[in-house]
């Protein structure tokens, strides 16, 4: 795959990322999950803005400037970094295919990226993917540990059969 179209792929999954977090964010009843979506949807976008960046400036011939991220963000709350403990009892079906589906798109974005890191033959480009594959694995895992702290929860709340 050539520079410019893994760039335009890249933009893409990043538009999926931010849209699925903007809804999340407007949807969720948990005040520290709307905060946490809305940054999520944030960070998506900066990726996004960097990547159309650089392909603007692939598309006029100038040298690539690589963009200078912020370190992705960090959930201090461990147990539960995305809702309040509170919110545990009442999570939704939305809520969880949300978190379900942000999974997904991390995983595919942090597979893309190693892929395209694989593949690049500038040292620069080969670390911008990899930067980027490495903040998507860290969404992954702070989504990864949220379905975890609320599965007990949501898993009992259908259960036909309640112990």
């Amino acid at each position: 795959m050539d520079l410019q179209t893994a760039l335009q792929t890249a933009m893409k999954g990043e538009i999926e990322g931010r849209e699925l977090y903007t809804a999340a964010a407007e949807k969720t009843a948990d005040s520290k999950a709307k905060q946490v979506f809305q940054m999520l949807a944030d960070e998506e976008q900066k990726h996004y803005d960097a990547l159309v960046r650089m392909a603007e400036d692939l598309a006029r011939a100038k040298e690539l400037t690589m963009p200078q991220f912020e370190a992705p963000a960090r959930f201090e709350d461990a147990e539960s970094p995305i809702f309040t403990r509170e919110f545990k009892e009442k999570v939704s079906d939305f809520d969880m295919s949300a978190l379900s589906i942000g999974v997904k798109l991390e995983l595919e974005s942090e597979k893309f990226y190693r892929e395209m890191a694989d593949q690049a033959q500038e040292e620069g480009i080969k670390e911008l993917f990899l930067k980027l594959a490495d903040w998507e694995h860290g969404h992954y895992e702070y989504l990864q540990s949220q379905i975890g702290f609320l599965e007990s929860y949501y898993t009992k709340k259908y259960s036909m059969f309640r112990f």
